[in-house]
């Protein structure tokens, strides 16, 4: 069923022009993402909304910022800064040269990619598990991007899939019943900082 959903949304075509852009400004425009001072956020693939502003943002801002870099099979979090060289990775996937982990429990937001989502946070990634596996070992809000095109209805969930708290596209923002506590948690975690 999932094989099924990822070729009729790989069949759907590009999404429309400058989504990805209205996508990163919805997100900025919020007040909780001012709050997040260590982030972890996905460097884009073709086809997956660019995160490039995001990136940009939280730097400006001096946010500790967290992207993943494969490691053998599997993939970590590393911190990155302004001073960060890149070099091309896996799926040619942007990663930072130098190797400083970052831990998972340590990040207050993920920012997290997909083919498709739904309305109750339910992803449908590419299949490899990457992201599931780096989003079990953290509490943090979990917001997936996402192009209004490719929101579906439902995507079929397993045991060992995360769902996102908070899914945007560039017409809305879509809230699971778990974004309140997380917002929260990120609220009074930043009081007095």
């Amino acid at each position: 069923m999932k094989q099924q959903m990822r070729q009729q949304i790989r069949r759907g075509g590009a999404p429309p022009l400058g989504a990805s852009v209205a996508i990163q400004q919805r997100l900025m425009a919020q007040d909780w993402w001012g709050l997040g001072f260590q982030v972890g956020l996905y460097r884009a693939t073709t086809g997956e909304p660019a995160t490039d502003a995001l990136l940009a943002d939280l730097l400006a801002r001096h946010a500790r910022v967290a992207v993943p870099r494969r490691r053998g099979g599997n993939y970590a979090w590393n911190w990155v800064d302004e001073n960060t060289r890149w070099r091309t990775g896996a799926h040619g996937i942007p990663e930072p040269c130098d190797s400083r982990v970052a831990r998972p429990a340590d990040l207050r937001i993920v920012v997290v990619p997909g083919l498709a989502f739904d309305s109750q946070g339910g992803r449908l990634g590419h299949g490899r598990g990457h992201f599931d596996r780096l989003l079990a070992a953290s509490g943090a809000l979990r917001v997936g991007l996402c192009f209004e095109c490719r929101l579906v209805e439902a995507v079929p969930m397993e045991a060992h899939d995360v769902r996102m708290d908070v899914v945007v596209t560039e017409a809305r923002l879509l809230f699971a019943s778990t974004a309140a506590a997380k917002m929260e948690w990120l609220t009074v975690g930043n009081e007095g900082s």
